[in-house]
């Protein structure tokens, strides 16, 4: 097996390519690349033999209705608000997302029709924390939860500007919705404006709800300062980020639920 194909200059891969006209019979190559040109000579000559396959990861709104398809063939029912509880739950790692699965199969026995509860009941002990669900306390504005959550994000090996990079993504889909609404957008038009499902929309709309447009804008320019000293060294990252944590949860009037 060779990875990351994409890589390799044109000379190495006209190799392979002039290797895939007459290959060896006694073995089997594998090539992954992340992604390769449609005109590229060696996906080319791997097409001519058959040998080429494409496999896309879902979209970030389709991992739902992956979940779905998946416990179908599995020959079980899973309705989209469990199959949500799920992504938002496990993640979109799509063989977590498959070892889940097999977790609540096991749980409902021979049961075919699996329920949201039986997600819960499965899942919610089992997944490692999220940072969605950081997210999620962020949007709330609570800020005990999200500190919580934090410490249990950098003890399960994540880094604090990965985080705040996250987190930064965050406030501006938090700003852009809050705008649209603002204008009295309709949800397909906010669900089209932003690229989100209905389903992310449902869960981001009161959270927007929650941030005056001031707010998220001070927020944005702090986060920015903050990423500056970050790399710079002017401050040990994880405090600068739980100090501006703490000021965005904070209310228009000064106090912030810990």
């Amino acid at each position: 097996m060779v990875t990351n194909v994409q890589k390799m200059n044109a000379a190495a891969q006209g190799r392979l390519a002039e290797y895939a006209a007459d290959p060896s019979p006694s073995t089997c190559l594998v090539l992954v690349a992340g992604k390769m040109r449609k005109d590229s000579k060696l996906l080319k000559a791997v097409a001519a033999i058959g040998g080429a396959a494409e496999y896309k990861a879902p979209r970030r709104n389709e991992y739902p209705r992956w979940v779905i398809d998946h416990f179908q063939s599995r020959g079980r029912t899973l309705a989209r608000d469990g199959a949500e509880v799920l992504v938002r739950s496990a993640g979109r790692d799509l063989r977590r997302l498959e070892t889940e699965a097999e977790k609540i199969i096991a749980f409902v026995g021979e049961r075919t029709t699996i329920t949201r509860e039986d997600v819960t009941s499965v899942v919610a002990e089992t997944a490692p924390v999220s940072v969605f669900e950081f997210l999620d306390a962020v949007g709330a504005r609570e800020c005990g939860r999200a500190l919580e959550l934090l410490d249990d994000l950098m003890r399960g090996g994540e880094e604090v500007i990965g985080i705040h990079a996250m987190t930064v993504r965050h406030l501006r889909t938090l700003t852009s919705v809050g705008a649209l609404l603002d204008r009295g957008a309709d949800t397909g038009t906010i669900m089209r404006e932003v690229g989100m499902a209905d389903w992310q929309l449902r869960n981001i709309t009161p959270q927007a709800r929650r941030f005056e447009p001031a707010e998220l804008s001070a927020a944005l320019r702090a986060a920015a300062d903050m990423e500056a000293r970050m790399k710079s060294g002017r401050g040990e990252p994880r405090l600068l980020f739980e100090r501006w944590l703490v000021g965005l949860c904070r209310s228009m009037d000064g106090t912030a639920h810990l």
